[in-house]
């Protein structure tokens, strides 16, 4: 019982800091990262975006990216959209795995 409470109050915290971090609407987040306003993000915009507060890497920051952009190479709003609603839905259910 005690196990899953301090597991329930962990992944309350984790929630908040992404919100806290990610206030603001999907194209807010988006425009913060579009460094030139171009309406896309680029790889060396995402990954100098997510290194800047030192906890990516690089190596993750590129992983991460390539991930989110596809092949294109270039992350939409449209795409960072449609990747923050399936990590909201993916912590929904983990949520809901843990409650039963």
């Amino acid at each position: 019982m005690k196990l899953k409470l301090v597991t329930g109050a962990v992944g309350l915290v984790a929630a908040g800091a992404f919100a806290v971090a990610h206030a603001g609407s999907p194209a807010d987040y988006f425009n913060k990262i579009d460094a030139d306003s171009s309406g896309v993000i680029t790889q060396a915009e995402y990954v100098a975006y997510k290194t800047s507060g030192g906890k990516y890497s690089a190596e993750k920051a590129t992983e991460k990216f390539a991930k989110l952009a596809g092949d294109d190479g270039e992350l939409t709003l449209a795409e960072l959209e449609g990747a923050m609603k399936e990590a909201k839905s993916k912590d929904g259910k983990k949520k809901h795995d843990r409650a039963t």
